[in-house]
């Protein structure tokens, strides 16, 4: 599918597959999963051949980022979410020349949603395809700063799971409820999952703006060139928070496992306690339960009484003694 527009303005600009130019104040041409007719189309009237899934799928930076025919090519990953509401990642490509940008998705992206109907915020935007470029980057960037708060807050909450209102947790007192563990497990690692796909993001974007600043010089203006620079900032100063965050994932993850540790060495502490406080009673019983012919307490009228008593104490003895010692 094929959309065209113009990134300084809001809404969609009609244009016929059949027309052999495209009007002036299109500066964006979006092809999500592009059929061979608008294959055709995009290469008949702009000139260009547009890169396939498996060529913007290729990792190496040459692969990403070059030039031919006095346009860019230029590829990022993108993150977007399947049927089942999963994160993942997808090429999302660029071909920027002077007048305009085709952009290349085989997967729907909310941002692009977002700007076919609406400029992310009050700035200036910019005509020709820098500037179209500019206003997707960013949209893109406020999308991913967006992503990286929710992130934020769901790593409050799986910090207050560990940590907050349950003071025995880290007292090391047998846990009822484990399986919360488990729980906590999973979703910090869907939460690490989805940061490193966003990490992904950031690296090719801050990949992506310098080489577009150094080999689109020829028709970057001053003032697109300085927004270009302001976006870069963006991109690292995010960095910096997906880092810190990412740091947080891993502590979490640390106080989950030691959590996980202290409820299985309690588990193995019960155990204990309960296999020594056995083995007397069991000692005194098979004392008495030997077959001998003569044994003084067989004769006893309380013999039998004097047994239970002599089990029950062997079995009170060790449970006072650890008790006493504070090891449950």
């Amino acid at each position: 599918m094929l959309t065209f527009h113009n990134t300084a303005a809001k809404g969609d600009i009609k244009v016929a597959l059949d027309a052999k130019t495209l009007p002036p104040e299109v500066n964006w041409i979006d092809a999500f999963r592009p059929d061979p007719l608008e294959i055709d189309f995009i290469r008949r009237v702009l000139g260009v051949e547009v890169p396939t899934f498996d060529k913007l799928s290729e990792i190496e930076t040459s692969s990403r980022l070059y030039s031919a025919a006095d346009r860019l090519y230029l590829t990022i990953p993108m993150v977007y979410y399947s049927a089942t509401g999963q994160a993942q990642t997808t090429p999302f490509g660029f071909v920027l020349g002077q007048e305009n940008v085709l952009t290349i998705r085989f997967k729907p992206i909310k941002a692009c949603d977002h700007l076919h109907f609406d400029a992310p915020n009050g700035d200036r935007r910019f005509t020709g395809g820098p500037g179209a470029l500019i206003a997707l980057l960013g949209v893109f960037i406020d999308h991913v700063a967006d992503d990286l708060e929710r992130i934020n807050a769901d790593l409050d909450i799986v910090s207050h799971m560990i940590f907050g209102g349950a003071e025995g947790r880290l007292s090391g007192e047998a846990r009822e409820d484990s399986g919360d563990l488990r729980k906590v497990l999973r979703k910090i690692g869907r939460i690490g999952e989805f940061t490193s796909k966003i990490n992904e993001v950031l690296l090719g974007m801050s990949r992506l703006i310098p080489y577009v600043m150094s080999d689109a010089a020829d028709f970057l203006t001053a003032d697109s060139r300085a927004k270009l620079k302001n976006l870069n900032r963006d991109v690292a100063s995010l960095n910096d928070y997906e880092q810190n965050q990412t740091d947080k994932i891993q502590f979490l993850l640390d106080a989950t496992l030691g959590l996980t540790n202290i409820d299985q060495n309690n588990i193995f502490k019960l155990l204990t306690i309960v296999s020594v406080v056995g083995i007397p009673p069991t000692l005194v019983a098979s004392m008495y339960g030997m077959n001998f012919k003569y044994m003084p307490e067989l004769d006893w009228t309380y013999g039998y009484a004097y047994a239970l008593v002599l089990i029950a104490i062997s079995a009170i003895i060790p449970l006072v003694w650890f008790k006493w010692r504070g090891w449950w």
